[in-house]
């Protein structure tokens, strides 16, 4: 499975980068919402993880809510320490699929790439 995770966090990244690794899964970082835009391979991407609080000008919420405007169906998964109610209900908005809180256990995220591999 091609997972996209943008990330700006080091040690989340090399988690998910261990993780998939042992899944046999092709994982692409982006440390922010512009590269990952900049990129091609977000549309080639099977499962995006995505991070809410990103540096630049573009959040994680957003960056979902520009690839749903412009057609991207693939699953979007919001991986974040936010989860107040408020937040809850905009990443439904934004049409995220699921999120998990941070820290993520290890069982859970494989659990959810299990579920959502192609």
């Amino acid at each position: 499975m091609n997972i996209i995770y943008v990330e700006d966090d080091p040690g989340n990244i090399q988690l998910v980068q261990r993780l998939t690794r042992s899944t046999g899964d092709l994982l692409l970082t982006f440390p922010d919402a512009e590269s990952a835009l900049a990129s091609d391979a977000i549309w080639n991407a099977d499962l995006i993880l995505m991070d809410i609080r990103l540096p630049g000008k573009i959040n994680g919420l957003d960056m979902t809510g520009m690839l749903r405007q412009h057609g991207l169906n693939v699953p979007v998964i919001m991986i974040t320490a936010y989860d107040l109610p408020d937040y809850v209900e905009r990443y439904r908005d934004v049409g995220a699929d699921l999120f998990l809180i941070k820290p993520v256990s290890v069982p859970e995220l494989v659990d959810v790439l299990n579920e959502y591999r192609v």
